[in-house]
């Protein structure tokens, strides 16, 4: 009578396992050679690449904290817009737009 249960237990555990590994190697990287800006994001199985001429790019804070997952950084160049800064604290995400506004900066000199 208990092994039905234990089985549904283990398959409910499983999943939950399987999940929780599909996004555990989830990460952001900004790297920013020269007057080059290098973007990764890996989330889940998607895993995108931006180069990005530093210059040209346009740094957008977080419009508010009412909704911490939609109010990310923006970075556009052209018509490409890319939200970064889900895995900081929503309060620290202007400090990261402006971090990284200042090293671009520096890189034009």
């Amino acid at each position: 009578m208990v092994i039905p249960f234990s089985v549904i237990e283990l398959l409910v555990l499983g999943i939950a396992l399987l999940i929780y590994a599909r996004h555990a190697r989830d990460y952001e990287k900004i790297t920013l050679e020269g007057s080059e800006l290098f973007i990764e994001l890996h989330l889940g199985n998607r895993f995108t690449q931006y180069r990005w001429n530093a210059p040209w790019v346009r740094i957008n804070d977080p419009e508010s904290l009412k909704d911490q997952k939609k109010d990310l950084i923006s970075l556009e160049m052209g018509t490409e817009v890319v939200k970064i800064g889900q895995f900081i604290l929503a309060e620290k995400r202007a400090d990261l737009a402006k971090e990284i506004r200042q090293a671009v900066r520096l890189s034009l000199h």
